[in-house]
């Protein structure tokens, strides 16, 4: 790679990021669809950092693109289950699945992928302990390349790529910035460390000569700048909130007894199998359109439509959680009782060329599937479900890749 080596491993680390912080998703997802009440306070904090963890994706993306890169979400970026995060070191952080949310999978999985860094813990770019680490290992990195002489200038956006700072991110944290110098990578390295991580122990700064370091609250402050505050529970880190709701051991949410690390091989209930491959056939539209959504064509000048807006918003707030809801009342054994268990949930199964007309195709086996139901009410709803879904998706707009 000759001289262009430090910045080609730059890219290699800031695209490991994004997939670290995409791996993260599905598991809060799969949790967050098992929850019976919505209302409650984990499910509402676990979904906090489901916003969160995007907005981090999404920044992850933009110093990708601001140093030369191509994001990537599909093919062998896209993550499959269970697993260890990418490159991390299997004996320091927790093996992922897909499974129901219990205060034992928010404190033994969630809480740890969230670890923060003991202080002044070193920087690691592979089999790194904590997801901290390899964000310092990109911090040094930055800092490093700017003093090299002998090196061509990091920040030069790949012509093929763009980035983003108009993802919807509802009423969370974190501000998409525009990457093109090293304050801009490494302020939105520092949002995405302090949202997920925050610090640890709470005695210690986060950074030493940072008096305001101990705190674990972020947001935006009343000066209109974002920063460490003292705010409410949905301002916390993502390693506070799942502590504060896995000892909350007494309020914690019931749950669908859906089954955990489900494999196609495993539904024996032909409803079940069908829904789960529409499932996936959506998650992997979603993908392809993520990955999309940060190359360099500009909707406005070619007259195509903003692949992310178009395509992988109503997928990913309407479509993929409709179904999900779906799957966890419905049976993954065949003659099975939704009320015991086991019951379906996502697989999510990347499967490349996934297009409109392949939900289509696979949105009538799954409606074919549920009118063969018994149960008058449980089809009724079922079906009903399938043609909210139908709604969603016959108002995708076709996006050019």
């Amino acid at each position: 790679m000759g001289a262009d080596a430090p910045r080609k491993r730059l890219q290699q680390a800031a695209q490991l990021a994004i997939e670290v912080e995409f791996t993260t998703i599905p598991p809060y997802l799969s949790a967050l669809y098992s929850i019976v009440d919505v209302g409650s306070k984990a499910y509402q904090l676990l979904r906090s950092v489901v916003m969160e963890e995007m907005f981090h994706v999404n920044q992850a993306a933009n110093l990708l693109v601001g140093i030369g890169g191509q994001p990537r979400f599909t093919g062998v970026a896209a993550p499959t289950y269970p697993c260890y995060l990418p490159h991390a070191n299997p004996n320091r952080t927790p093996y992922i699945g897909l499974c129901p949310a219990s205060p034992a999978v928010f404190e033994n999985t969630f809480a740890a992928i969230e670890a923060p860094a003991p202080p002044h813990a070193a920087a690691q770019g592979d089999q790194y302990d904590t997801v901290a680490q390899l964000y310092e290992f990109l911090r040094d990195g930055i800092v490093a390349y700017r003093r090299a002489t002998f090196a061509p200038p990091l920040f030069q956006s790949n012509p093929n790529a763009r980035q983003r700072t108009d993802i919807y991110l509802g009423k969370f944290g974190g501000k998409s910035m525009v990457v093109h110098d090293v304050a801009s990578a490494l302020d939105g390295i520092e949002q995405i460390v302090q949202q997920g991580e925050g610090s640890a122990p709470a005695a210690a700064a986060l950074v030493a000569t940072s008096a305001f370091g101990t705190y674990n609250y972020f947001g935006d402050r009343v000066d209109g700048t974002y920063g460490p505050i003292i705010g409410t529970p949905y301002e916390m880190s993502h390693f506070r909130k799942f502590r504060m709701a896995a000892l909350d051991v007494a309020n914690f949410p019931a749950t669908y007894p859906i089954a955990s690390n489900p494999k196609r091989s495993d539904f024996s209930n032909e409803v079940a199998l069908r829904l789960v491959e529409t499932f996936d056939v959506a998650y992997s539209m979603m993908l392809d359109a993520l990955e999309s959504s940060f190359a360099a064509a500009a909707p406005s000048a070619s007259g195509a439509p903003d692949p992310f807006f178009a395509r992988a918003l109503p997928l990913m707030h309407h479509v993929m959680p409709t179904l999900a809801r779906g799957l966890a009342c419905t049976p993954m054994l065949a003659d099975g009782d939704s009320t015991v268990g086991p019951n379906a949930a996502p697989t999510y199964l990347y499967q490349p060329g996934c297009d409109v007309l392949t939900f289509e195709r696979q949105h009538a086996k799954a409606r074919e599937a549920a009118s063969t139901i018994r149960n008058r009410t449980a089809r009724d709803e079922l079906m009903t479900m399938l043609d909210d879904v139908r709604r969603h998706t016959t108002a995708l707009v076709s996006t050019t890749d």
